[in-house]
């Protein structure tokens, strides 16, 4: 009687677990049935917000539901990614996320997951690299007239830049670190102050991405010196680069990429990669992404995984040889 009673209750746990198996490829087909949340752990408005937005449309337009954006900002993007860590693994919410993703981690900030563990990549979309700018009043042409010139004067040069901790600022101690130039960073609250005090002259030099910062040097307000990248950059063709000005190591690029709940079904994660990939090759998203001085990648799901631990291994040594703190 024990032995039959015993063998009843493991079959019925045999098929307990193999129904449980058998229902991520269900689950996969059936994707998706119902609105799909998407977390821009930014207020709206920003380049990530406007990515988020036209990628959702089109995305939900492919999978034949709305995606519905959600803004979730605060504590450097840390409470958005929880937002989506904590959610369910069934792709009904995903996470559009930025540089911080990964610089976060390189920076040492305290974060409550982990972002190679917890989150399970979908694709990056695009990147933009950063733009080093200087008042047109300024004699600095090339990034070693830069370099000489804050060497040259005691009190060095001062760049300003959108935050402490952020691509430009980090892009700004990379270049000093690497070169030795006397180089003192101000962090503001955001490109458009900087901006501001850049026009006016108060701050020589500035460190960001085409948005807003290189749309200024575009309209002529503004003097580009490198695009921090090894090759240029389609919407200001004429600025050449760190790598062709003999500083192929200073280089730093902002990005966009999508990302899911870690355990989230290989099958889910596969129909949105697809949408997305399908998004990404329209023509009018392109150009629209250009516009805004992004370069459109597209990868694959391992890509991504690969981008954020580069971006991570190079990164930290420089916050740590730097000393930033944030």
């Amino acid at each position: 009687m024990h032995t039959r009673s015993f063998n009843r209750r493991q079959a019925l746990m045999t098929m307990t677990a193999t129904a449980g198996l058998a229902s991520f490829p269900a689950l996969a087909e059936a994707y998706p049935s119902k609105p799909i949340r998407v977390v821009v752990p930014y207020a709206p408005g920003g380049a990530l917000d406007t990515v988020a937005r036209l990628f959702s449309l089109r995305m939900g337009e492919r999978l034949g539901v709305p995606f519905v954006v959600e803004n979730k900002p605060g504590a450097n993007t840390i409470i958005g990614n929880e937002m989506v860590v904590r959610a369910p693994a069934d792709g009904y919410t995903i996470l559009f996320a930025a540089a911080p993703l990964a610089l976060n981690t390189a920076l040492g900030i305290k974060e409550p997951y982990d972002v190679l563990k917890d989150l399970a990549p979908v694709m990056l979309i695009a990147s933009t690299p950063c733009i080093v700018i200087a008042n047109p009043s300024t004699p600095y042409k090339t990034l070693s007239d830069v370099i000489e010139a804050s060497k040259a004067d005691p009190k060095g040069l001062s760049f300003a830049t959108a935050g402490v901790g952020s691509m430009p600022h980090l892009l700004g101690e990379a270049l000093r670190v690497k070169t030795g130039a006397n180089l003192t960073h101000i962090g503001y609250k955001g490109s458009t102050p900087a901006l501001q005090d850049v026009m006016g002259g108060s701050v020589p030099l500035m460190i960001d991405a085409y948005t807003p910062g290189g749309v200024q040097v575009a309209g002529g307000k503004l003097r580009g010196i490198a695009i921090a990248s090894p090759k240029r950059l389609p919407a200001l063709p004429d600025i050449p680069t760190t790598a062709e000005q003999g500083f192929p190591d200073i280089v730093g690029e902002a990005f966009q990429a999508i990302l899911v709940p870690a355990g989230t079904p290989r099958g889910v994660i596969d129909k949105l990669h697809a949408a997305a990939l399908a998004v990404s090759a329209e023509p009018e998203v392109r150009d629209r992404l250009a516009q805004s001085g992004y370069s459109m990648i597209a990868s694959s799901p391992e890509g991504l995984t690969g981008y954020v631990k580069q971006e991570i291994d190079r990164w930290s040594p420089i916050v740590k040889e730097a000393g930033v703190k944030t």
